[in-house]
């Protein structure tokens, strides 16, 4: 069996951290999640020219399809609010205006 580096390990530790409902989440999460993705989208895709251009593809839409999650994603049938891809299209229009 082939051996994770510890860069993959560190990430697949950290993508449970977020999911682990053990944890407390902030006393105000609710009325703070969408700016706290609206900065960590806008921080990735403007920490390089080349990465802001790639992010700015000339899109009317941008959906996160899954079926797991109706509030950050479309639901998988389209009845989510699509809440990530809302804030992706945001964040284009705003790197592609500046």
């Amino acid at each position: 069996m082939p051996r994770r580096s510890a860069g993959r390990t560190r990430r697949w530790r950290r993508r449970g951290w977020g999911r682990d409902r053990k944890k407390k989440l902030r006393r105000d999460w609710e009325s703070v999640k969408v700016s706290v993705l609206r900065e960590a989208v806008l921080a990735s895709s403007s920490s390089t020219p080349t990465s802001a251009r790639c992010s700015c593809p000339p899109a009317t839409r941008s959906s996160s399809n899954t079926e797991n999650d109706d509030y950050w994603g479309d639901g998988g049938d389209g009845s989510g609010r699509n809440m990530l891809g809302q804030l992706l299209m945001e964040v284009r229009r705003r790197l592609r205006d500046e």
